[in-house]
């Protein structure tokens, strides 16, 4: 069927969820994804075809290698995205072929995530209002965020090391969360915070006390963080820091919020979701999940990574770790709604439902600046001869 078309696929993958075979239709479909993906001037994924491109056409050797680790911004701390694009360029330039790869290997954790989460409910069929937080979880850093290749790459790796870790106690998820630093360095920071969870034992009620907390730093000035960072970063970090916090970075961001309003209104319907039904979990009078360990460890190091990732948010780069932490909010969330729900959690999930569903909606409709009418359309025989290569968007304006 993903020879015939991946889109069906991947909708057949979702429908027939309890097979085997079901999440490699996600992985598949990803990757076709990337095979078609629209590249506009300006987005990351549009530099590393380029650099494909050049290297390719580069007398490729060891000094060709450790040049390709560099950038206009200075030198590159990642190993991922580098070595995948040197070992392309040894045999194409094929720049769709680039992304497909990054597409499966995305599409390998993407799908993997969401079937964690598909298998904590035990029972027969799912309910409305379970798919309805599956998709939001889905939704969070989609198969679109395949062009923002490094940072989300890294995140669904996290993710998935640490919740087999935190929630199964399998110790390969250690060390499976600790490789996203190869494909990302900022990704130190989750990383140790990981490492000092699970070190420093904090009761949930200081947890939650500084979850609350952390809600009330919009009005921080930022300048203090930059002077912070700049005066007591390493050397080789003061390039990143410069980028991350520079004016120029955060006047881009804020042109962007201002010129779409949506994009305010989506982080925010989703921040207020997650901020009730987690209060709602944490007053909760039920013994048995507060005697589980696994739903425990979840617990905390989610109040934790939420607490920390909104202190740091007030930096415009270091939103997107807030994004990482709503990962492990959702499959909080949903892990209580299938195994503990009370009947006031479960009015609140039906109260709350359309800031969901309008997350749901925008997520979608970003979407469509990259998604062509070749991943919906097209199949991977087809497309390797025709290629179309309009966005979605184009159709709809």
């Amino acid at each position: 069927l993903f020879f015939i078309s991946p889109f069906i696929a991947c909708v057949q993958g979702f429908k027939h969820y309890k097979q085997e075979w079901a999440k490699n239709c996600i992985m598949l479909f990803v990757a076709f994804y990337g095979f078609t993906m629209y590249n506009p001037e300006g987005f990351d994924s549009s530099r590393y075809a380029d650099k494909l491109k050049v290297l390719h056409k580069s007398q490729l050797n060891w000094d060709t290698f450790t040049d390709s680790f560099y950038d206009e911004e200075g030198a590159s701390l990642d190993l991922y995205q580098p070595l995948i694009t040197y070992l392309v360029a040894l045999y194409s330039e094929n720049t769709h072929l680039l992304f497909a790869i990054f597409g499966l290997i995305y599409g390998y954790f993407y799908s993997r995530n969401i079937w964690l989460l598909l298998a904590l409910n035990s029972e027969p069929q799912m309910n409305r209002y379970q798919w309805i937080l599956i998709f939001t979880f889905a939704c969070i850093l989609g198969f679109w965020a395949l062009n923002g290749l490094r940072m989300w790459t890294a995140a669904h790796i996290f993710f998935y090391g640490s919740f087999l870790y935190l929630f199964h106690d399998q110790k390969k998820g250690l060390v499976i969360a600790a490789t996203s630093i190869l494909v990302h360095f900022s990704f130190l920071f989750p990383v140790g915070l990981l490492a000092v969870f699970l070190i420093v034992k904090l009761p949930w009620r200081v947890l939650y006390l500084l979850f609350i907390a952390s809600f009330f730093i919009s009005t921080l000035n930022i300048e203090v963080f930059r002077t912070l960072l700049e005066n007591n970063a390493p050397d080789f970090l003061l390039p990143k820091v410069n980028t991350y916090v520079g004016e120029d970075y955060i006047e881009g961001l804020s042109e962007v919020e201002e010129a779409v309003w949506y994009i305010t209104y989506l982080s925010q319907s989703l921040t207020w979701f997650i901020v009730v039904m987690i209060s709602i979990i944490y007053f909760s009078n039920l013994v048995t999940f507060k005697t589980n360990q696994a739903f425990s460890n979840l617990f905390g190091f989610t109040l934790l990574f939420l607490s920390i990732s909104n202190f740091i948010s007030i930096i415009p780069s270091g939103g997107r770790f807030l994004i990482i932490a709503q990962l492990f909010s959702l499959a909080l969330i949903y892990l209580f709604y299938v195994r503990y729900t009370t009947k006031i959690y479960s009015k609140w999930m039906v109260y709350l439902t359309p800031l969901l569903l309008f997350y749901i909606v925008v997520s979608l409709r970003i979407s469509f600046d990259t998604l062509t009418v070749d991943t919906i359309l097209s199949n991977p025989i087809f497309a390797v001869f025709v290629k179309i290569g309009m966005p979605v968007i184009d159709l709809i304006k």
